[in-house]
């Protein structure tokens, strides 16, 4: 009997892991566009520490440099489905994303909240979601940073259509040449609510990771500067962001996905990512 119970509490464990839904197989441009792939991976932890983790939590602090107003938020992210809440204790606001609908509640600001419900979350994992079905790996270039004469691998990343994981048309993934980490990332911005023209997207924009800590097995990027349009000709970071409290062992609050009377839809961020257009299929890029 005891040997039984053993078995039973053994197999629903086992039951209860959920596979991420990035853990899939993208289409590679090349051979070594999936070596370069697979060694940043393993260089963050690989796989199995995220099959293993429940959710992503943690919270986050932006200040932009030259302006006193800081943003300070609380996250969460179903790491088996994708579904994401952002709360704002600021503004006593929040954003909710269950793959099918996207809310928010007491929003203080013009611009969309499905810009950001997914937003760091992605910055700071793309080691593993840039493995998800529908991404499309490389070609590996070489390039550098701003203020940073190194020369780094860089790996091109688009998805097959738009979503909350992408504010623009692709990301640019710069490895360091001797730890493989993730170094910094490239990307433009193309979603409506946050420029004049969506067939114009805006950057290249840079966010370059300087501090790494290891949760439950995963090298997670923890302090990131930002380097604006124009930066790539030597502009200085207009802003620095810190993550901390992360923790991977949380269940995800499902009771956050439930609609209150105070929720309002962003409508403009679903239609967005329910159109995709041929620019984004393509992996447009603006540099």
């Amino acid at each position: 009997m005891p040997r039984l119970l053993c078995t039973f509490f053994l197999l629903t464990a086992h039951a209860a892991i959920a596979e991420p839904w990035f853990d899939g197989s993208p289409a590679y441009a090349d051979a070594a566009s999936k070596a370069l792939a697979m060694e940043l991976l393993e260089a963050h932890g690989g796989m199995a520490p995220m099959t293993a983790a429940s959710s992503l939590n943690f919270s986050f602090f932006t200040k932009m440099i030259g302006n006193p107003t800081a943003f300070y938020s609380n996250e969460a992210l179903d790491l088996a489905t994708g579904n994401a809440y952002v709360d704002w204790p600021f503004w006593d606001a929040s954003i909710v994303w269950d793959r099918e609908a996207l809310w928010t509640e007491n929003w203080p600001m013009p611009l969309p909240g499905g810009f950001f419900v997914r937003l760091t979350s992605t910055f700071i994992t793309l080691p593993w979601q840039l493995h998800a079905d529908d991404a499309r790996v490389g070609p590996v270039s070489q390039d550098s940073l701003p203020n940073d004469e190194r020369v780094y691998d860089v790996l091109h990343i688009t998805f097959s259509g738009r979503g909350p994981m992408l504010p623009g048309t692709f990301y640019d993934l710069f490895v360091d040449p001797e730890t493989r980490l993730m170094k910094a990332i490239r990307f433009d911005i193309n979603h409506p609510g946050m420029v004049a023209n969506p067939s114009q997207p805006l950057g290249p924009n840079y966010h370059v990771f300087g501090d790494y800590r290891d949760f439950n097995g995963l090298a997670i990027p923890t302090f990131y500067m930002s380097y604006g349009q124009g930066s790539s000709d030597g502009g200085e970071s207009n802003a620095y962001h810190f993550v901390w409290d992360l923790s991977t062992d949380q269940e995800f609050d499902q009771k956050r996905l439930t609609r209150s009377s105070n929720a309002v839809l962003d409508d403009i961020s679903i239609d967005w990512w329910q159109v995709p257009s041929e620019q984004d299929m393509n992996g447009g890029r603006k540099q």
